[in-house]
């Protein structure tokens, strides 16, 4: 009887271990770091409302994809009209960016959200994103960011 006693203790242990495991939040998964795997983690998170976790997938996509966005933007003098989706770490950039300045700004972090803001003007310039609601099916980053920081100079006014 004494045996089946000590037995049990492991064992529950080992439950409450898998247990709490099971309770925490899901790891991040970058998977091949791709701009549209990165970009699936991204609505996934603002799906489940975990903000923080998508600011996490938006930093991780503008860090191994911003040289060769700059590339792109300086392989441009005006915005692409065909093979729009050839740009894709540049619109991906740039919808990051434009992203995480939203974030920032329902957060509260004005200056946070206007660094972004000013990096897809001042860097990414030429980045689209698709919008249904534009006649084209695309939006420019640019023009969105130049919205929210009047919005942004508005609020503190």
């Amino acid at each position: 009887m004494r045996r089946q006693t000590s037995m049990s203790i492991p064992i529950l242990m080992l439950c409450a271990v898998l247990v709490a495991g099971c309770a925490s939040s899901p790891s991040l998964n970058f998977g091949d770091g791709s701009v549209g795997n990165l970009w699936y983690w991204v609505e996934d998170r603002k799906r489940a409302g975990d903000l923080d976790q998508a600011l996490i997938y938006m930093d991780k996509l503008i860090e191994l994809h911003s040289a060769e966005a700059r590339e792109m933007q300086a392989s441009l003098s005006d915005y692409p009209v065909k093979d729009i989706f050839n740009y894709q770490a540049l619109n991906g950039v740039g919808k990051a960016l434009l992203g995480k300045g939203e974030i920032l700004m329902e957060k509260g972090d004005a200056a946070g959200a206007r660094e972004a803001f000013n990096t897809i003007i001042r860097d990414f310039g030429y980045a689209q994103y698709e919008d249904g609601r534009s006649p084209n099916g695309w939006s420019k980053a640019a023009e969105a960011a130049e919205r929210n920081l009047k919005e942004l100079q508005a609020s503190a006014s």
